[in-house]
């Protein structure tokens, strides 16, 4: 890749980022929150979960560039309110795996049944073959994004 094409990327992918947020993620906010408390940060580790089970805190602040400080924050926030468990890692004793409790998975469904139906009226007047392609190529994207 050229100086040109990474500058052009860097926009592309911005800009994605941008519309991005004001489409799918402002258009799908539920008007009223299902567990009060829970700031976008909660809810963004409760999903990185839902999708990959069990992390260690650090893998889950660097998926979503959360500091470490702000990361253990939430997460005990999140364990209090018995939507996270720790679980301890026999051969490091000082780390310790994050996962959904039943409640936490039940908190996320509810959240992913409630996008779905948003992104299912989003996508009500645009034709199914461009919704496909859509999704094609956002699968395409992301399959490309796990090999770099």
């Amino acid at each position: 890749m050229n100086i040109k094409d990474a500058k052009e990327l860097h926009n592309l992918l911005f800009s994605f980022m941008g519309i991005f947020h004001d489409k799918f993620l402002q258009n799908c906010k539920p008007k009223e929150k299902p567990i009060p408390d829970l700031k976008k940060n909660h809810w963004k580790i409760l999903h990185v979960l839902y999708e990959n089970d069990k992390l260690t805190q650090t893998t889950i602040g660097k998926k979503l560039d959360i500091e470490k400080g702000s990361l253990t924050i939430l997460v005990d926030q999140l364990e209090k309110k018995g939507l996270v468990k720790r679980l301890g890692v026999p051969e490091d004793r000082r780390k310790y795996l994050i996962t959904l409790t039943p409640e936490g998975r039940r908190a996320i469904d509810k959240n992913v049944e409630y996008f779905s139906l948003r992104l299912n009226q989003l996508f009500d007047n645009v034709d199914a073959e461009e919704t496909r392609k859509f999704m094609d190529s956002l699968q395409y994207v992301v399959d490309f994004m796990k090999k770099i």
